[in-house]
Formats: structure tokens, sequence, C-alpha cells
């Protein structure tokens, strides 16, 4: 797998703290992770990260009850568990099912970090892991601590795999094992669902690169089974980003929602999905911005913002205004 040099920041640029991980052979070179606090923390987040033994805890507060994501990525079968409040919503193995021209990926190497961040506002981690013929998937975990949300994404990328100028079908799926007790609840007039506890709404599910309504044509679908929750999505082209959206504030919960897949704009040229992906999410006043490079990072432009980076999440403020949570480059 490629060394790569990924960057977290979030606001200006001072206080810079720069964390080296430990070599883990003399060929490889480690990973830079740059992070530049807005409001420098006073005392250290909840959260926990161990490069040696491959786990991850990502947590909203130090006290109970909090919303957290463990991951134990030490496997090639992504190990993971989600707890809202309470409750245990996933529980086991995040697994994924890649085809490319119908002809199925298969993986050949494990998961390797790729970067880590943690502060007042998100935890983010993101993984790699190679497949075959070239390809490989990124998989993102972002839990905002401030605004009580979950995205995960895997983002598959066979830029370096496939010739140029070539297209292909690219098909992803990734599967989240529910835990006992949980169920999830499709809505009969889009594609957004809740995942229930004792019949009680305990997150909202948003398939971000499906249309919102079911009457609209998708190449995809999210849907629940005995083995857990699927969301299924294809594109033609050289890469792919499926990113799934859980809203865990139960205030939210019973306010009107919708998302948006965005177009991206580069030098007055609308930008193909494989290039990069926008998405606007709403709940009740409550508005972010997802944005996503799957190409190399270029200046573009989604509603209005001009990014540069590979990834950024913002929020809109009151005045319409987007306030950036965390940009990766």
């Amino acid at each position: 797998m490629a060394n790569k040099r990924r960057a977290c920041y979030n606001g200006p640029t001072s206080d810079i703290n720069v964390a080296q991980p430990a070599v883990k052979d003399a060929a490889s070179k480690p990973r830079i992770i740059i992070h530049v606090p807005a409001c420098p923390m006073r005392a250290p987040t909840p959260a926990i990260h161990s490069p040696d033994s491959r786990r991850a805890l990502l947590r909203r507060t130090w006290q109970p009850p909090f919303d957290s994501l463990e991951v134990d990525y030490s496997r090639p079968a992504l190990d993971v568990r989600l707890l809202a409040g309470d409750r245990t919503l996933i529980a086991g193995l995040w697994t994924f099912t890649t085809t490319v021209d119908r002809q199925p990926l298969s993986v050949t190497g494990s998961w390797e970090e790729v970067c880590w961040h943690s502060d007042r506002e998100v935890d983010y981690l993101e993984l790699e892991i190679p497949l075959s013929s070239g390809w490989k998937v990124q998989r993102q975990m972002v839990l905002g601590r401030k605004d009580q949300f979950l995205l995960l994404a895997d983002a598959v990328l066979g830029e370096e795999a496939l010739a140029s100028g070539t297209r292909v079908e690219v098909r992803h799926t990734f599967e989240l094992p529910l835990a006992d007790g949980i169920s999830f609840s499709a809505e009969e007039e889009t594609r957004e669902g809740f995942l229930l506890g004792k019949r009680k709404r305990v997150a909202r599910v948003f398939p971000l690169p499906l249309p919102e309504w079911r009457a609209e044509h998708s190449s995809g679908e999210l849907q629940c089974d005995d083995r857990g929750l699927t969301i299924c999505h294809a594109g033609l082209g050289r890469n792919l980003y499926v990113p799934l959206w859980l809203d865990l504030s139960p205030s939210r919960h019973r306010r009107q929602c919708t998302w948006r897949r965005l177009t991206i704009g580069e030098s007055l040229q609308v930008q193909p999905r494989d290039v990069a992906t926008g998405y606007r999410v709403q709940a009740g006043k409550e508005q972010w911005l997802v944005y996503r490079s799957l190409a190399p990072p270029r200046s573009r432009t989604v509603l209005g913002q001009n990014f540069a980076t590979d990834f950024v999440l913002s929020r809109f403020l009151a005045s319409g205004e987007a306030e950036e949570i965390l940009a990766v480059e």
C-alpha cells in the first residue's frame, strides 16, 4: 500500500501539534497528522486510539450515558460497537463487498490507519485496505461531539488501477450488524429510516448517496434483513463514495428532515461524482455539509463554498454561513 500524508485541521494556522506514529518497518514512512484546533483543548478528549493494538474508541463525553463507537481494525473484518445513550445499536463485523464490471474484488491486505483526529468538535478515524486489481477502500468514521451524529463512509478508489480515461461500473455494499433488540423501520415515501429499540426511536439513518424520494430512480438501496442494516450504491466511473449519516440526537428525531446530493464545480465545469461528491443534511433547523474529493484534490466549489482538500465537514449557522468542523488533506 502506498504511503500517504494526510493532514487534519480546524481553524487558524497556530498551535500546531504533530504526532508521528511509530514506524512499523524500515521501508515505511510515518504518516503525519497535523491538528490545529480552532479553540485549543484545555483537557484531553474522552476518545482513545492505540495504533499498536489497532483499536480506537470514539466517544462524545467522559460520563455515561454517552454516544461512542468502538473499533477493532486488527483483522480484515472490522469489528465495531456503537452505543447511543444507554443502548447498543450496532455490534459485530462491519463487512463490505465490491464489484467492478460485475467482477468481485477481494481483500489483499489489512486495515491501516490513514488519519486519527480528536478535538472538542469531533472524533475522526480513517482506515485503508487494499483490494485486488489495484483497488482500495478508505473507510471514514466521524463522531460529532457537539452535534451528536455519526458519519460512516467507504470511498472505493480505482484511480491508480485503471488506465487514463477508463470508466467502469463500480458497485459497493456495506453491512452493519444490528445489536439484539434493535430493529430498522423504513419510511414509506422516502429512503431514510429509524433504528428502534423497544419501539422507541434511537437513531435516524440517512443514505446520503441515494435520492431522498422513493419515486426517483436509484442505483442503490438502504434495507435491513436478518444479517443487519445494508446500504448498496453503484456508479459509472473510476471511484465511488458510499456515506451513511446517523443522527443520534433524540431531540431531532421528530423534526422534519431532508438531504440532497450536491453539484460540484471546477473551472466552471460540473464534475462527475467519481471526481468529487457533496451532500447537504438537514434535521429541523440544523444543517451540515459533507464534501469528499475522490480524484486528486483541486480547487472545487459546492454550495458557494470553495475547497481544495480531500474531505470537509461543515455546519450551517443561522446567518447562512458555513462553519468548518473538520477538514482533511
